[in-house]
């Protein structure tokens, strides 16, 4: 390469020295006329990632990318070098792997002793690092420039150039202003005062500038900017140029003329006085901004003026619901006691129910004795009954009997009398026989007259038998009677029993019931005290919301509310504390109270 690059060997040491340096220093590629890779020495390959052998022999566009090797572009640069044209410049290649790379090169065509071409030396440097960085410093630049008004000066304050933001601000195009001074843009007293004079002094002495300035646009507008002006120093460090960047902050500026209106009206809002409305005229957005204060403040003395109307109706409302808190408490220390009294009457009830259903039961168990007891009384009557009527049949067959004895005692006497008339007629013979006759008819009538006496006894001890039996059935008669009565009694006593027990059950029910309605009145009355404790912690604030918004003032007038014109009632008595006894009022006032409650 070194023979080919001079034409010749090198001629001494000294040259080979030079040769050397430069192969040390710069990355070098020897071509042919078509672009095919003949050598490189390791600056070349080191800075692109191959090996020698990977590249020699092979065509110079695998260091390019596709788009650019396939072009037309391309081809000239290649035929411009067979040509004998040199070629220098910055350019992006494609190292190993796809990374990018960018060379300072020349491409050197090298000629014959004709003066005809025959090879393309490449000298090369690395500035991938310097062109990354000077891209990035754009890249800033230009977001910058984007975002900002830009613009240069010269050191005696000459335009140079500015960006599109820039003129766009002071109204401008670029011919108006390139070539003219920068005092075109400040008031002219500025413009002849020490001031201005000493600000280019200073730039032009490296002194950096940042401030908020005044400046006069196209047509006489005024501008406000923000701005720094910065100045640029060459490699030897000496000023060369100034450069300004800046913001429009004109509408800034005029706000704060609504800032100072703004401020105004909060310090009069922070003392309650809510009638500092703006009513000076702006632009823009600041024509918006006082809109909507004004706005605002407006339907915050609404909003002041409906609180004070609420606070007030509050006030009026919880006084009222207060004063029925407290008539509630009363009623229920009152429904409570009455509910403990009745729970006293229904248990003392309940006892007695319960005694009544044992006496029942008791009274039903003896009404079925005394109905057993009758039933066998029953019994004995009806036994009584036939045995009498036995014993009147009995007499009447005895007086049959004596009937009968009456008439053999009839037919004796009868036969005595004969007996009597044949002893006469007889004589002395028959005396014996007359007295025997005698002391028969004697005897006979006695019969007759005892038998008579009999007779009258037992025809009327049938009569009283037959009295007695009637009456016997009579008694049993009665005894029936008696029996289904206590049958019916029995019956009837079972189920008052059967009902007192029922009742006995039904009130021990109706006593737990009253019981658990006592401990909820109870627990009632407690939440009344407590309701009474929260709205008066309420009737607290509202009027501290009475005291706090009464500290604004506002433009409207709030009629009051009807409640607050009534609000001159008499304080509603409080309830008593229900820790004390309950007092007794009766159970006959357990209704009243009830649906009071």
């Amino acid at each position: 390469m070194v023979d080919f690059l001079f034409g010749r060997k090198a001629a001494g040491n000294r040259d080979a020295a030079k040769l050397a340096a430069i192969l040390r220093s710069q990355a070098v590629a020897e071509f042919q006329l078509d672009g095919t890779i003949i050598g490189a020495n390791e600056n070349f390959l080191s800075t692109m990632g191959y090996q020698l052998e990977e590249i020699v022999g092979r065509h110079h566009s695998m260091f390019c990318e596709p788009e650019f090797a396939a072009s037309a572009e391309y081809r000239q640069f290649w035929a411009d070098l067979a040509h004998g044209e040199f070629r220098s410049a910055a350019y992006r290649r494609l190292a190993k792997g796809g990374r990018e790379v960018w060379i300072q090169a020349s491409y050197n065509p090298v000629l014959d002793m004709n003066g005809k071409p025959v090879r393309v030396i490449k000298f090369a440097t690395d500035i991938t690092a310097q062109t990354q960085l000077a891209a990035d410093h754009a890249a800033q630049i230009e977001a910058i420039s984007r975002v900002q008004a830009v613009i240069s000066f010269n050191l005696d304050g000459t335009i140079i150039d500015a960006n599109e933001n820039f003129l766009t601000t002071l109204g401008y195009r670029l011919e108006d202003i390139a070539g003219k001074h920068h005092s075109m843009f400040c008031d002219g007293n500025y413009v002849g005062s020490a001031e201005y004079r000493q600000f280019w002094d200073r730039l032009r002495a490296g002194e950096y500038i940042a401030a908020e300035f005044h400046r006069v646009g196209k047509g006489g507008r005024d501008v406000w900017i923000q701005a720094s002006y910065n100045p640029i120093f060459s490699a030897s460090g000496a000023v060369v140029k100034v450069v300004k960047f800046a913001t429009d902050i004109t509408e800034r500026k005029r706000a704060e003329g609504i800032i100072d209106e703004l401020t105004g009206s909060l310090a009069r809002m922070a003392e309650g006085d809510l009638g500092g409305r703006i009513d000076a005229v702006f632009t823009g957005q600041y024509e918006a901004l006082r809109g909507a204060f004004n706005s605002s403040l407006g339907q915050l003395q609404t909003i002041v003026a409906q609180l004070r109307k609420a606070s007030s109706g509050v006030r009026v409302a919880t006084a009222e619901i207060l004063s029925g808190a407290n008539d509630l408490s009363s009623r229920t220390t009152r429904q409570a006691a009455t509910i403990e009294e009745t729970s006293a009457s229904v248990e003392q009830l309940s006892s007695t129910v319960s005694d009544n259903a044992r006496r029942a039961a008791s009274a039903t168990e003896k009404a079925r004795q005394v109905a057993r007891s009758a039933a066998d009384g029953g019994e004995v009557m009806g036994a009584a009954t036939s045995a009498m009527s036995a014993i009147e049949a009995s007499s009447a067959k005895i007086s049959n009997i004596i009937g009968l004895i009456d008439d053999i005692a009839f037919q004796t006497n009868l036969l005595a009398l004969n007996a009597s008339v044949e002893a006469a007629r007889a004589g002395d013979a028959g005396k014996g026989f007359a007295v025997v006759a005698v002391e028969v008819r004697r005897l006979a009538q006695s019969a007759a007259s005892a038998s008579a006496d009999v007779k009258v006894l037992i025809e009327a001890s049938a009569g009283e038998v037959r009295s007695g039996a009637q009456l016997v059935g009579k008694a049993a008669e009665k005894l029936s009677d008696i029996l289904a009565g206590a049958e019916e009694s029995a019956g009837l006593i079972d189920a008052i029993a059967r009902a007192n027990q029922e009742q006995s059950g039904a009130l021990a029910e109706v006593s737990v019931a009253v019981r658990q309605m006592d401990e909820m009145t109870q627990h009632n009355a407690a939440l009344v005290e407590e309701t009474n404790a929260a709205i008066e912690q309420t009737e607290a604030q509202a009027g501290e919301l009475d005291r706090i918004v009464a500290v604004f003032r506002t433009d409207i007038e709030t009629p009051a509310p009807a409640a607050e014109r009534r609000a001159a009632k008499a304080s509603a008595p409080r309830a008593a504390p229900m820790g004390g006894g309950y007092a007794s009022h009766g159970n006959a006032a357990i209704a009243a109270d009830w649906n009071e409650f």
